[in-house]
């Protein structure tokens, strides 16, 4: 029961004691003084008897339960005083007594325990008038005047009513109100705990980029107490950089990220300068916060130093790429061997022992593609995979690279078929340039080629290249199976490698999708994967393409003498230049095309089932 409700009862309470104790002293003093004055002893002396019957009732009883059941109790002392008034207006002259008008006051009391107790009261009202009227006649001189009261009584039993019905609502809105209030002031409690403990740095972000929570572990991690980082600006806070040390890009920012691809963006390469001007490398989760239209409005930050891991992982790949590299001359070495035992040339051996050897080779061949493979991640985490940056014609390089793997595809019954953009056939290319390196992009298109014909049984592969003013987009479709979506995630991981009964049994390093990514992102593109099982999967990636202008710059820079006065800065590893402009016109970068030839081969429409795993 509302503290509000409670404190009226008990107001009430009181008035009704005292109002009947009023009442048993007044008329057992008239009786004891002039009892004449009382128009009908009997009546007035049970009038009397029940204010005393009240007035011990609440000193007693009422005491006891109003502790625990207080509107029932008042009820109780209400209806010894409505009784009391009902005998004291009866002995005085009933409807025309001078104290009918307490009558009006218990109709409105009794309005305070709800509907049913008012439309009792009013009952017994009703039915008492009925029983005046009816004794006394309908044409009594003052039937009229009663009619006109009763007609009173009822008028104000209803507005009583109707306040009450208010009141009670406004009661009723009160305690729902002081109830949610309680239990947001205990699930506020409990959210402020719960990121008080979290051993993470939590900060959340309004829509203007400002920072409006800031738990102990963020700032014991950036050196800003709250009330110093609260509402500004979230860059002065966390002060973050790339690994490199080079200044965040709209595309590196992973909160400029968040915002714009409106998902959660995770970064683990990255540095934050603390208050007190020291660099720890952080792991960062940006989660955008939307409004009702789905526009971002804030972010919610969660970030933790990852110094010591980064420390420990640089450890192990120093360990790795010592170890690669010098296990690579030995591996050599038995290979040459075994090269020139199995040189007719050179050595006599027999078909068996030739069997072995060609078993052996193919081992060793193996293992040395995983050494090398393992220096190029070594390569790609230490930030030492950038070489000459040129303009590369995307087209001509994925027109070679599929030619070089044709006799793959044809040893194992596969088709491969290239084509520029979506339809099949000949047709004109646009000069796709991007800016990168010749090698690396070669390793990249080959590797997904490679993963397309060793992991599809039948059926065979598609290579797409296709683009706009913009950018470049390449897709490799296979065949296959399909890969789930539970995997997904993980393609581009290092060692990660699909384990199912279909792909269990071939080859791989597990390093190729992730040395594509190191690579491509290098260059600032991106590359992600399509597939449902059962559909084949296709391997797609962008890249900034050059305008000719740009072609002509970059080809003019690299044939110029160098200056005799002054030696050039060597450009950054991985430095790439970006695009300043668009090409003139849509679907070319220069005036003149370049016809090339698609392949032989043609399209495959039949589709196939074959298992996948990606290396």
């Amino acid at each position: 029961m509302p503290d509000q409700q409670t404190r009226s009862l008990k107001i009430l309470a009181r008035v009704q004691a005292m109002v009947s104790g009023l009442i048993a002293i007044g008329i057992f003093a008239i009786y004891g003084f002039k009892p004449a004055l009382l128009p009908d002893t009997s009546i007035s002396l049970a009038a009397a008897i029940l204010g005393t019957l009240g007035v011990v009732y609440f000193l007693t009883l009422h005491q006891v339960l109003a502790r625990s059941r207080m509107a029932f109790s008042t009820l109780i002392l209400t209806i010894i005083t409505a009784a009391n008034v009902i005998l004291i207006i009866a002995s005085t002259g009933g409807l025309d007594s001078p104290f009918y008008s307490l009558w009006l006051l218990a109709i409105v009391v009794a309005g305070v325990f709800g509907t049913a107790e008012t439309l009792g009261v009013l009952g017994l009202t009703i039915a008492y008038y009925l029983y005046v009227l009816i004794g006394q006649g309908l044409h009594s001189p003052y039937t009229k005047d009663h009619l006109i009261q009763l007609g009173i009584t009822l008028i104000a039993g209803a507005l009583a009513e109707w306040v009450h019905g208010r009141n009670r609502q406004a009661s009723m809105a009160g305690s729902k109100l002081e109830t949610l209030s309680g239990q947001l002031s205990t699930e506020q409690l409990k959210a402020e705990a719960v990121m008080s403990s979290i051993g993470e740095g939590v900060m959340v972000i309004d829509g203007s980029r400002r920072i409006q929570f800031f738990n102990k572990a963020a700032q014991d991690l950036t050196g800003w107490d709250e009330s110093s980082a609260q509402n500004i600006d979230y860059n002065l806070v966390l002060q973050l950089k790339a690994a490199n040390d080079q200044p965040l890009t709209k595309v590196t920012d992973p909160f400029a990220a968040s915002w714009e691809k409106q998902e959660t963006i995770v970064r683990d390469n990255l540095v934050m300068t603390t208050r007190s001007d020291r660099k720890i490398q952080l792991s960062l989760s940006v989660s955008p916060i939307l409004d009702g239209n789905k526009h971002p409005n804030g972010a919610i930050a969660l970030f933790r130093d990852i110094s010591k891991e980064k420390e420990v992982e640089r450890q192990k790949d120093e360990f790795v790429s010592t170890a690669s590299h010098e296990m690579r001359t030995p591996v050599a070495a038995i290979e040459g061997y075994i090269s020139l035992a199995m040189n007719p040339n050179v050595a006599t051996i027999d078909d068996r022992a030739k069997k072995y050897l060609e078993k052996a080779h193919e081992t060793i061949a193996h293992l040395g593609e995983l050494f090398r493979d393992l220096l190029s991640v070594t390569k790609a985490e230490e930030g030492m995979l950038g070489a000459k940056i040129e303009p590369i014609n995307m087209a001509k390089l994925m027109q070679d690279v599929t030619e070089d793997l044709q006799t793959i595809a044809t040893k194992k019954n596969l088709a491969l078929v290239y084509q520029i953009g979506p339809q099949s056939g000949k047709a004109i290319a646009p000069l796709f340039y991007i800016a990168a390196n010749a090698e690396r992009m070669r390793e990249v298109v080959m590797n997904l080629i490679d993963n397309g014909l060793k992991f599809t049984a039948a059926g065979g592969v598609k290579v797409t290249i296709e683009g706009d003013n913009k950018e470049v987009t390449v897709s490799i479709a296979d065949s296959g199976v399909g890969i789930a979506t539970e995997d997904m995630p993980h393609l581009f991981q290092k060692f990660y490698r699909i384990d199912n009964s279909a792909t269990r049994t071939i080859g791989g390093t597990g390093l190729g999708l992730y040395l594509c990514r190191q690579v491509i992102e290098l260059y600032n593109g991106r590359i992600w994967v399509e597939s449902k099982p059962g559909e084949g999967s296709t391997f797609k990636f962008k890249l900034p393409r050059l305008s000719q202008s740009e072609v002509d710059r970059m080809i003019a820079e690299a044939s110029a003498p160098p200056a005799t006065n002054a030696t050039p800065a060597p450009a950054a590893p991985g430095a790439v230049v970006q695009p300043t402009a668009p090409a003139a016109t849509s679907g070319s970068a220069g005036p003149m095309p370049a016809a090339i030839p698609t392949p032989v081969p043609t399209e495959q429409s039949t589709k196939y089932n074959s298992g996948r795993t990606v290396q």
